[in-house]
């Protein structure tokens, strides 16, 4: 291509990226090859002359730097760099060199925050790597000094703060959430919100939260999870200093893969939406029901981790009129979790009633028919599908031939599933079984079975104060596990 005049002495080769005020050529001249950004109009100027001053404000290895600049905005230059976040990833793979970068990523954006500035616009897109692999933060175009008033969206949906959605203007922690959901990218090559309509992107993260990294990539080191979706979080002051994820994410690459989570995912999504409505102020109960062995102790277990993240404090209630005392006293969002029951619904109903800020989670048999209103979800867990379990199978590290037979055995239910892939690593491995890997009520069970041999359901039900379909639902994971079976007449338990 010739040499284009109005750049000046430099040589426009190809497009690389195009937007709302300029557009941006790889070009040669003096400097060797930069990355040069063009006005799309004489209007658009005023807004390059100033990201230019934005940019000499911050000087930093890991920050764009200005080579050259026409005194009248038509254009800057600054140097280019080989590769995106995305494409330097898929050839240099593993959480340790995600964590190299999102460390790298920390110092840039303690510079930027040193000079005053909110960048605002924190993206993968927006991050590119040098010839020598280190990340470099692009694109200051919307970036802003702090405190500094401004109007109208500027940002990238499905990757902009909450609080931005809402109209506030960005400070320091709104760069924190940006960089979590470059971190989010890096771990599942996707945003941390998917929609097929964009529109969709305006509220979902108002509403929601993001699923867990795992949730799409079963190897994730379950800190390094942790760390993502702190900074990910809805309340802006509930996010990690740079300074505390520069000190932890380097380790956090190297813990221990985060528990798997496959299948429900829109039951999971609900959830979510519930733990969002009750931190917004408003009342939800959900009412998770299903058989023994379904999933909705793990689903339980999630929300309340995302509520505890989301900054709501789990009570553990005596008795329900209790509870409902301690609501209408304090009226902070909180979570509780209690069995489906006439008196736990009375307190459901009066949340309800009283709108209360609380999210209550009634872990049931059956719908709660008598519990009818807007803020009730009723959630059935669905069975795991044979391509969920050889995900499962996968991750857990057994044998992949044997998922289907797992799979049907099991009747898709998770923790019968698991059981089975448990006892067969087990077996494989001439381990021992350990009690300790059950659930608490479970190892009850197991103890009031061996201490007999063998001994009727309802008979154990009286005895440990539970109801036998409770009874049954914490035997699931003991009928997987083989060490105990219902007798051949199928009214008692036997251990094996």
């Amino acid at each position: 291509m010739s040499a284009i005049t109005e750049f000046g002495y430099y040589q426009a080769k190809r497009v690389l990226a195009t937007g709302t005020h300029a557009q941006v050529w790889e070009a040669s001249g003096p400097p060797g090859d930069v990355a040069l950004k063009v006005a799309k109009t004489d209007a658009d100027r005023a807004h390059l002359l100033r990201e230019a001053d934005l940019l000499d404000r911050c000087r930093h290895p890991n920050v764009a730097r200005i080579l050259d600049r026409d005194p009248t905005g038509k254009w800057i230059a600054t140097g280019l760099a080989p590769s995106t976040l995305r494409e330097h990833l898929s050839t240099h793979t593993g959480f340790a060199e995600i964590a190299r970068v999102g460390a790298a990523l920390c110092d840039a954006l303690t510079a930027v925050h040193n000079a005053e500035l909110v960048h605002g616009d924190v993206k993968p897109n927006n991050v590119l790597l040098s010839a020598k692999g280190w990340p470099i933060l692009i694109d200051f175009g919307v970036a802003t000094r702090a405190g500094e008033e401004r109007r109208g969206f500027r940002g990238t949906l499905g990757f902009v703060a909450p609080e931005v959605l809402r109209g506030e203007a960005p400070t320091y922690r709104t760069d924190l959430y940006g960089l979590g959901a470059v971190l989010y990218s890096a771990i599942t090559d996707r945003p941390p919100f998917v929609a097929p309509d964009p529109a969709a992107l305006t509220y979902l993260p108002l509403v929601s939260l993001p699923a867990p990294p795992v949730q799409f990539r079963t190897d994730v080191p379950a800190e390094l999870q942790r760390i993502v979706l702190a900074l990910l979080a809805r309340e802006p002051s509930r996010r990690p200093s740079l300074a505390e994820v520069k000190a932890e994410i380097t380790t956090a690459a190297a813990s221990a893969p985060a528990t798997p989570i496959i299948g429900m995912g829109t039951e999971r999504e609900e959830l979510r939406r519930a733990v969002v409505g009750a931190a917004d102020g408003e009342p939800r109960v959900v009412v998770l029901y299903g058989p023994a062995g379904s999933g909705r102790r793990t689903l339980i277990s999630e929300a309340v981790e995302y509520a505890r993240r989301e900054g709501l404090p789990y009570l553990r209630p005596t008795d329900p009129k209790a509870a409902l005392a301690q609501l209408r006293s304090e009226r902070t969002p909180s979570v509780m979790v209690l069995r489906s029951q006439p008196a736990s619904r009375r307190l459901a109903q009066a949340i309800l009633d009283d709108g209360l800020p609380t999210l209550l989670l009634l872990h049931a048999d059956r719908p709660a028919a008598d519990l009818q209103a807007r803020a009730v979800v009723q959630i059935t867990p669905s069975p795991l599908g044979a391509r969920d379990v050889e995900q499962l199978v996968c991750a857990l590290g057994a044998p992949v031939d044997q998922a289907e037979d797992w799979w049907r055995e099991g009747f898709g239910l998770p923790l019968a599933v698991v059981g089975r892939i448990r006892r067969a690593l087990r077996e494989a491995s001439g381990g021992a079984f350990d009690p300790a890997i059950l659930p608490a009520e479970s190892r009850r069970v197991l103890d009031a079975v061996r201490a007999q041999g063998t001994v009727l359901v309802a008979a154990l039900a009286e005895r440990l104060q539970l109801g036998e379909h409770t009874l049954l639902d914490a035997a699931e994971v003991l009928f997987a596990e083989g060490v105990v079976v219902v007798d051949e007449n199928g009214d008692a338990l036997r251990a094996v």
